[in-house]
């Protein structure tokens, strides 16, 4: 748990020229494949965005069960890629 928790991730996606909205969203397939960049392999199954689908730059959260009883919070931000 200590592996991902506390460690923020950076998502980089395609925006709108001079504006924050993505062209897309960044879903649990786009933080699951994150994770497995840091080093933390995590199924898309256990990841949880809370507040639902990102569609902007910023700052978001996630819900990640790492075992039936444990579940972390993580922190990520969504930048102009």
């Amino acid at each position: 748990a200590e592996a991902i928790k506390g460690r923020e991730l950076k998502l980089s996606a395609k925006v709108a020229e001079g504006g924050h909205k993505l062209f897309g969203s960044i879903t649990t397939i786009d933080l699951a494949a994150a994770f497995d960049k840091a080093g933390q392999s995590i199924e898309k199954k256990f990841i949880s965005i809370v507040g639902g689908t990102v569609k902007a730059l910023g700052k978001y959260t996630a819900s990640v069960r790492l075992h039936r009883d444990v579940v972390v919070d993580v922190t990520f931000e969504v930048v102009a890629g």
